[in-house]
């Protein structure tokens, strides 16, 4: 029967009907109600009101989950993905084809077409509801038993009373009949004029549909509108269909830190909302007011199940044109003129403090201040959300990532990116104050949103209008003056008369840039800065010397990180913005701040800037490792820029994308970046390439150029790539050349480049990537790296990483080669490239290695007990324990678990030096920070260390003496060593004593070798490692045979031997019963070339491409939740699927061809040790998930409060000018520690110092953190090296050892300052003596770049020169002598250089283009052959034809 035909009016007496919510038609008649009992009662639940006019409370709750269904429909309920996340859609493959190009010119996002994005309310229930939040709605009521007819048919009492679902917050309605070719649009199409739609879902079987669904309506329908069968239109055709209303689960309450539980969302309703700044700190300047008419939702949501709080709203774009009509642009006044819906979303992380304004007696204020712009979201046509493969539709996906609230994007579409942002209707990525405005009638509930967002650790702030005013917007005029002929072609009335009273101010590009740091990090606005700032800017850089520029150092002063946060700043809204430009001429420190110390000759100043959806970061200059390109155009390193590419600061990096378009504005933005390029400092920086290390974590190089020299000079001197027509290989070769390398001093008496041929047997390469060097041209490269190669070696490396013109890979040393000689092979050579100097990336060294959760997978189920991953996990667990306790636990676990880096060692020796004991505060930390950080990867990553075995690079036997693999092997069930491929490990024994010479030992009987990821069950070879005399030259690498049917090292997840590690063990409990499963063929898919050259604009579409499409990730979680789901694990079909697609993905870079995940592969939940929501997770009893529960989680907590060591403080009778002058170099290296940490988000210098960083990176894998961060830290300590040896003039211990102890002694005088006076603070307020937080704590890591010579001094026989510790002569830590002081003096004592020149410009070469001094890097080369004594060179400063002879002899 017709549910219309039935349907009566109550009468007004009868019914006292509640106000309906937002976009529900007030005259809307009611059906026949059901007869239900009312719901148990929940304080939080009350009926629902009228959003607009009462602004009550909304709890919302979210989409129910479950429902009940036929006993004979078992299928689970659909989980649904969290707010900051999606369903990635299911398409097929024509439509991911489609879905993954439809980015920047490709195809257009969905969003961006206004003609399209404009709200077409087909009813007057379409328009957004902003109270629908994810999670189930309340309380199930009691129900009676349902009648034949259902829920909601013919329950109509005798008053007339309505049904009470019509008070709920969503009712849902289960579907059966549909057609198999029903889609969640259809489905959407038949019930959408009936109510606002929030969910849509077609049930499934084994992935097919089964004809079945459900619809949640959020607020439920007017009227009852269904039939339990009805006779409906799908796709042309009449179905019947039946409809069964749904029961609900009771309701989910969230639990605050407090332990109060609230419902998942309360929402308040708004009258208006501004965007703006602050203009003071008690101040809010409004550029922008939205207000409430009605078109849209508009509405405050605290969802605590999120945590997250959501400003919806919805405005009228107008033309800007229509108010400046001196605007100028070639399309039709007003024809993109229209009302969109946004909205946006800031986690409670983000919000630092809730402002409470008391306006007038009608209204009130919420002000929520942000340091960086949260995300926003654009309501899109419902339309277009759905797809046809899609079984989930969420009124989510109805939302679209945003980057612009403006009247039209294509006005800007091919303008650089750069800070200033023009024609904004709302500039979302600067304009970060937001006041929201209510009528007072919503106080009450105000209230309760307050007492909860309390709960969940948010500060509210109450005030008035006359304490917190509004001042009226003001122009700014910083870049009208800076840059007046771009103003000028805007045309702006505004800004023209401005210009016409304003005189030429002109800026030098390094204080232009300098001053865009400080704009871009919120330091300075501006709208605060002013002509006359910038004409004394101006001044100050016009009186510049060849040695300093006070208006740079003065931007780069007020930009450094703090050293400290003031209690009275912690109050602020906003601790580091600066209201008062003009004040900084004021300052002294400012005024005085001088350039940073020389950096070391392989390192350059590199600028870097993030860019994000909405705005971009600028940093100031650090010094980075170098790479080729950067050597070769040394002097125009001011014109590169390294730029990133993430979302917001709250998010972090752009996560891909391929099945889905929501997400297209992002991807837009980024190929607007790439090929408009970015203007800073009045210059316009155009795309270079990328670095292939860059390219995964987004990331690529840009250049200005200049007259003379272009990015496709520079493309084109990198080297002959043009015959390549494969654009991912293309870019792939370029990125070569950004390696990060080392340049050693060439061979005086020259370098000849020997071909030799490749092995290759069966169609593959048993040498691929592997060269060949003369022992003693290894010891010279060693040698003339100078510090730059690893002090704690004893013996020359016997192969090294690196890049020679085109060719890369690796280079082994081999007795018969002639010093000059380089061998290489052609499966090194790339491609032909003009630099002819080798270039060294990083040496063969030894570390332990460590299993995983895939490895831990794969030797599972190839036969290794689960009991020995258990007994070896809770074996290390307990040695952590013991060793912070025992010296010599500790000393004996770090000798054996050597790390990659070989920071164990280290610290073993100090340990061994009596650090431990004398419970040195340095010395603890380390030993916590090492402890907490193998244990977080213990309980994260199951990284178990495995005391029998070695990490390594692999290469070949050029002798061919070992056995290799053969195929008939395969099929013997029998375990036979003789059939075993062989291979040759010869490594250092472990766990002796530190600062011994270490022994080598080779390795022989079985072993398990493979690489990382191994993901088949084929990745890992079971060997034998065996002796070979004539092999005993190499050390701390695997020797691979050079015979048989196949390689072995592309049988372990397809590797070779350009530079990949292989770990080999050799512990008897790890070797797998199972020694003969087949290794992988992996055949990738041959790549798509081009039919004419690669061009720029093809490089920068598959970099938009790869970072929408890359699938790594995804695929690798995939298969790591299908191997513990699966009962035969990785040997599953699917598994081994998903190995394949990994490979596919993990060569997406060099063939330009992405992974397609398939739905059958996805898995619907996962066990509960990778951490996901909990609705989407299960609790594994798999080895993985038995590991993950035994370590529990472990912070780092410092304790700082130990002793510094007497041995070191009494040893000598310090200078005082020693000690002045060790102090000013002490704070620059606390500053450059600061800049390390800010930039790579870690937070103490402990992490730092040990490369154990124990935060996640924000953007990048985590994976090669502790690789990466390797190179970084040895700069910082080469500089500081550099400068205290300067300090001391020599490197002669009687000489140096006083100033080490200098370092050491001020630190120390710091820190007791620092207790002083946090102590005198305490007992002032609380009469209770306290010890400083680990904040307040001075940074004590500056004499640790002396690491060894510390022990030296502690370990000393020689007499104390002070009978008692001496006392701190400081005062402050903050009481220091003037900075121009500071700087003479450390330009006396050659730390910073003196001898800039200022170029013909007129522009000074900063002291960031220098690098140490001839001086410096001899006094280092000494320090060298202190530390290399069993290199045994006579004349190791002599780089002569003559020492060259004796090492060629």
């Amino acid at each position: 029967m017709d549910a219309k035909s039935d349907t009566t009016e109550p009468s007004q007496a009868l019914v006292q009907r509640p106000a309906l919510p937002l976009g529900v038609r007030g005259d809307a008649k009611l059906t026949n109600e059901p007869n239900i009992s009312p719901p148990k009662g929940n304080p939080y639940l009350p009926a629902a009101r009228d959003n607009r006019s009462s602004g009550r409370v909304s709890r919302s709750n979210g989409l129910d989950r479950a429902s009940s269904r036929s006993s004979s429909d078992t299928l689970p309920p659909r989980e649904q993905p969290s707010f900051n996340s999606y369903v990635p859609r299911q398409s097929s493959n024509n439509e991911a084809y489609h879905n993954r190009n439809r980015v920047s010119g490709f195809l257009p996002d969905r969003s961006s077409d206004h003609d399209s994005a404009i709200l077409r309310a087909s009813s007057p229930y379409q328009s957004q509801q902003l109270h629908n939040v994810n999670g189930s709605d309340y309380e199930a009521p009691d129900r009676r038993r349902r009648t034949n007819n259902g829920f909601g048919q013919h329950n109509f009492n005798s008053s007339g009373i309505r049904a009470q679902w019509a008070d709920w917050r969503s009712i849902c309605l289960r579907v059966v009949g549909l057609p198999a070719a029903t889609t969640t649009y259809d489905l959407w199409s038949l019930f959408q004029r009936h109510g606002q739609i929030v969910f849509v879902e077609l049930f499934e079987r084994n992935g097919v549909r089964d004809g079945g669904g459900r619809v949640r309506f959020s607020p439920p329908p007017a009227q009852q509108f269904w039939d339990d069968i009805m006779t409906v239109t799908i796709q042309g055709r009449q179905v019947t269909i039946k409809v069964d209303f749904q029961q609900d689960r009771p309701l989910a309450q969230i639990q605050a830190p407090s332990g109060r539980n609230y419902p998942p969302s309360l929402s308040l309703a708004m009258k208006a909302l501004q965007f703006g700044i602050l203009a003071r700190e008690n101040q809010i300047m409004p550029l922008q007011t939205v207000q409430n008419n009605t078109r849209g939702g508009f509405a405050l949501t605290a969802d605590f199940k999120f945590k997250c709080i959501e400003i919806a709203f919805a405005c009228y774009i107008k033309d800007p044109r229509r108010d400046d009509p001196s605007i100028r642009h070639t399309s039709p006044v007003g024809k993109m003129e229209h009302t969109q819906e946004y909205k946006t979303q800031i986690p409670f992380a983000h919000l630092k403090k809730l402002v409470f304004i008391d306006i007038d007696e009608n209204t009130w204020a919420l002000l929520i201040p942000l340091s960086s712009p949260p995300l926003f979201y654009k309501k899109a046509d419902h339309a277009v959300s759905h797809s046809k493969s899609r079984s989930i539709w969420n009124e989510r996906d109805a939302w679209n990532r945003t980057v612009d609230v403006t009247y039209d994007t294509s006005w800007f579409k091919d303008d650089p990116v750069a800070l200033r942002r023009i024609n904004q209707f709302i500039d979302i990525g600067r304009w970060t104050t937001y006041r929201l405005l209510f009528d007072k009638s919503t106080l009450a509930d105000w209230s309760t949103m307050k007492a909860a967002l309390r709960d969940f650790n948010i500060n509210v702030d109450n005030t008035t209008l006359m304490e917190f005013p509004e001042v009226p917007p003001k122009q700014s005029s910083v870049w009208d003056i800076l840059e007046p002929q771009q103003t000028s072609a805007l045309g702006s009335n505004d800004n023209l008369a401005l210009l016409a009273n304003t005189e030429d101010i002109h800026l030098p590009y390094d204080v232009r840039y300098q001053l865009e740091v400080c704009i871009s990090q919120g330091i300075l606005n501006e709208f605060d800065i002013t002509a006359e700032f910038l004409q004394k800017l101006a001044d100050l850089s016009k009186r510049r010397t060849a040695r300093r520029d006070r208006a740079k150092d003065l931007l780069v002063y007020i930009a450094q990180p703090p050293t400290g946060t003031r209690v009275e700043d912690r109050e602020k809204l906003d601790e580091k913005r600066i209201y008062d430009p003009m004040s900084l001429f004021e300052d002294k420190k400012a005024m005085s701040h001088y350039p940073e110390l020389s950096i070391p000759e392989h390192c350059q100043w590199l600028r870097k800037v993030v860019v994000t959806p909405t705005t971009m970061y600028l940093s100031s200059p650090v010094p980075e490792p170098s790479n080729r390109v950067l050597r070769q155009y040394i002097n125009h390193e001011d014109r590169f820029l390294r730029v990133q590419f993430t979302d917001e600061i709250t998010k972090g990096r752009i996560y891909p994308a391929p099945d889905t378009d929501q997400e297209n504005a992002l991807f837009n933005r980024v190929h607007r970046t790439l090929q408009n390029g970015i203007r800073i400092g009045g210059r316009h920086f155009q795309y270079l390439a990328t670095g292939n290390s860059q390219f995964r974590e987004n990331g690529a190089y840009f250049f200005c150029p200049t007259e003379f020299l272009t990015c496709d000079n520079i493309r084109n001197w990198m080297g002959d790539v043009n015959h390549i027509r494969v654009v991912a290989k293309y870019a792939s070769r370029l990125g070569q050349c950004f390696s990060t390398t080392k340049a050693p001093k060439a061979s005086p008496i020259g370098q000849t480049i020997v071909p030799i041929k490749d092995i290759e047997h069966n169609g593959w390469c048993f040498t691929d990537g592997v060269g060949k060097i003369a022992p003693n041209r290894a010891v010279f490269l060693v040698q003339t790296l100078s510090n730059n190669m690893d002090k704690s070696r004893k013996s020359i490396p016997s192969a090294f990483q690196f890049r020679l013109g085109g060719s890369k890979g690796i280079l082994v040393q081999w007795p018969d080669i002639p010093f000059n000689e380089v061998h290489l092979r052609p499966s090194q050579n790339k491609f032909t490239a003009p630099s002819k100097g080798l270039e060294v990336i990083k040496a063969s060294r030894y570390s332990v290695a460590t299993l995983n959760r895939q490895t831990i997978l794969i030797l599972s189920c190839l036969g290794v007990p689960d009991a020995v991953f258990e007994d070896m996990l809770k074996k290390q667990v307990v040695s952590y324990e013991r060793a912070m306790e025992d010296p010599q636990v500790a000393m004996q676990l770090l000798s054996k678990f050597i790390d990659q880096n070989g920071v164990t060692t280290t610290i073993a020796q100090a340990i061994g030096d009596g650090f431990m004991e004398a419970k040195e505060p340095f010395v603890m930390a380390i030993l916590q920070v090492w402890r907490a950080w193998s244990m977080r990867l213990l309980r994260e990553k199951a990284r178990i260390v495995v005391e029998q075995s070695a990490f390594v690079f692999g290469c070949v036997d050029e002798t061919r003496t070992l056995r290799g693999y053969c195929e008939s092997t395969e099929s013997v069930e029998k375990n036979d060593p003789n059939s075993l491929p062989q291979i040759f490990l010869q490594v250092p024994r472990t766990g002796g004593k530190p600062g011994q010479q270490g022994e080598y030992r080779i390795i022989t009987g079985i072993c398990a070798l493979g690489r990382n990821p191994s993901l088949h069950p084929g990745d890992i070879r079971v060997v034998e490692a065996v002796d070979v005399p004539s092999l005993r030259h190499l050390r701390d690498v695997v020797v691979f045979p050079a015979v048989g049917d196949r390689d072995i090292p592309s049988m372990c997840s397809g590797g070779d031997l350009d530079g990949d590690d292989y770990f080999v063990i050799w512990d008897p409990q790890l070797i797998p019963s199972e020694w003969n499963f087949p290794p992988m063929v992996h055949e990738a898919p041959k790549s798509k070339e081009l039919k004419r050259d690669v061009r720029v604009t093809d490089l920068i579409s598959f970099f938009v491409r790869y970072m929408k499409n890359d699938s790594l990730s995804t695929i690798a979680h995939a298969h790591l939740a299908q191997s513990d789901a699966l009962l035969d694990g990785p040997k599953d079909p699917r598994c081994i699927e998903l190995a394949h697609l990994h490979s596919n993905s993990v060569d997406y870079p060099k063939t330009g061809l992405e992974a397609h995940l398939k739905p059958t592969l996805r898995p619907k939940r996962f066990p509960h040790f990778m951490e996901k929501p909990p609705h989407k997770t299960y609790r594994s009893n798999k080895i993985l998930g038995r590991l993950y529960d035994h370590v529990a989680k472990t912070k780092f907590s410092p304790k700082l409060d130990g002793a510094f060591d007497e041995r070191i403080l009494r040893r000598f009778a310090l200078k005082a000018e020693t000690l002045k002058t060790m102090r000013l170099v002490k704070r620059q290296h606390d500053k450059t520690m600061r800049q390390i940490m800010n930039q790579h988000d870690i937070e103490t210098e402990f992490e730092v110092w040990s490369t154990f960083v124990l935060s996640r990176p924000r953007v990048g894998s985590e994976y090669k953190r502790q690789e990466n961060m390797e190179p970084i830290v040895t700069n910082h300590r080469e500089r500081f090296r550099a400068a205290c040896i300067k300090v001391a003039g020599s490197t002669e211990p009687s000489i140096l050892y006083p100033v080490v102890a200098a370092a050491y002694y001020v630190t120390w005088e710091e820190v007791q300052t620092a207790q002083a006076q946090a102590q005198m603070v305490e007992i002032n307020e609380t009469g209770q003596p306290l010890s400083p937080t680990p904040k307040q704590v001075p940074f004590i890591s500056f004499p640790w770049v002396f690491e060894r010579e510390l022990g030296r001094i502690a370990a000393s026989k020689e007499g104390f020169e002070l009978e008692e510790l001496p006392k701190p002569t400081m005062v402050s830590s903050g009481d220091y002598e003037e900075d121009d002081d500071e700087f003479e003096r450390l330009v006396g004592a050659g730390v910073i250089e003196g001898d800039e020149e200022v170029n013909g410009n007129g522009q000074t070469q900063t002291l960031w283009a220098k690098t140490a001094t001839t001086q410096t890097r001899e006094a280092v080369k000494g320090e060298l052959v202190e530390d290399e004594e069993i290199i045994d060179l006579e004349e190791d400063e002599d780089a002569g034809l003559d020492a060259l002879a004796r090492l060629a002899n």
